[in-house]
């Protein structure tokens, strides 16, 4: 067996080549990058999308129900209404699915009734692997358009 490369083969694993195949790095991130052009950069309505038919969905109503009522509940409890995931992660009853509360709070923020602060703490949630990431502050707003709403078509003007 001969120790020499024969043309047109690739180093040591003896699998031809393709004739147009990319032989640079730069070569190879530019064809990637041509098929990655035509893709949505950001998939946040298409989540959104997801999580609104996931709440809306009649037999994930109790889930919903329960996850909101502990996160409210404990940005009550807050002076500045202020709240995190490590704050409420334990009120959460065992029943509920573990993607309904991310379907949750996802519909909270689209709805404006938690907003962000733009600060962060570190996770203590290590059951499910994510202790010591970053994750967000929120504060509640009771003055959301969508509570807002709610309120005036439940409690018409006389």
């Amino acid at each position: 067996m001969s120790t020499r490369r024969k043309p047109g083969r690739s180093r040591e694993t003896g699998r031809a080549r393709p004739g147009d195949a990319p032989t640079v790095l730069g070569d190879l991130a530019a064809e990637v990058a041509k098929h990655l052009i035509g893709l949505p950069l950001d998939y946040g309505s298409t989540v959104e999308q997801i999580a609104a038919l996931l709440a809306a969905e009649p037999r994930n109503r109790a889930s919903v129900c329960a996850v909101t009522a502990v996160i409210v509940d404990d940005a009550l409890r807050d002076p500045f209404r202020e709240t995190t995931a490590n704050r409420w992660r334990t009120g959460i009853p065992s029943w509920v699915a573990p993607p309904m509360v991310g379907v949750t709070v996802r519909r909270m923020l689209s709805l404006d009734v938690l907003v962000p602060t733009g600060r962060y703490v570190r996770s203590t949630d290590t059951r499910g692997k994510n202790g010591g990431k970053l994750m967000r502050v929120y504060a509640l707003n009771l003055a959301a358009p969508a509570l807002l709403h709610a309120r005036a078509a439940a409690h018409p003007a006389a």
